[in-house]
């Protein structure tokens, strides 16, 4: 469930981002674009937490990290494709 709640709100701030870059006058794909890295600074820190915090060992977490970034960096990765991106 909580692995579910991550990749939503990932796909939930890759619509902010995409919205904001559109209201600053940027093109979706740059918002796009621009979710990647802090989603990824977002994917590592829940997993340390999981491994540190509730002893969660890294051989479990790892493939969580790979999903729970995975779904939503793929799916900002086709809206830039869709909309220009390089």
């Amino acid at each position: 469930m909580h692995t579910l709640m991550w990749i939503v709100g990932g796909l939930v701030a890759l619509g902010i981002f995409i919205l904001a870059a559109v209201l600053l006058g940027k093109s979706v794909a740059e918002g796009a674009r621009a979710f990647v890295w802090p989603w990824l600074a977002a994917s590592v820190v829940n997993m340390l937490l999981g491994i540190y915090w509730a002893n969660i060992p890294f051989s479990v977490e790892l493939p969580v990290l790979v999903v729970v970034f995975g779904v939503p960096a793929a799916v900002a990765w086709l809206v830039a494709k869709r909309f220009g991106a390089v």
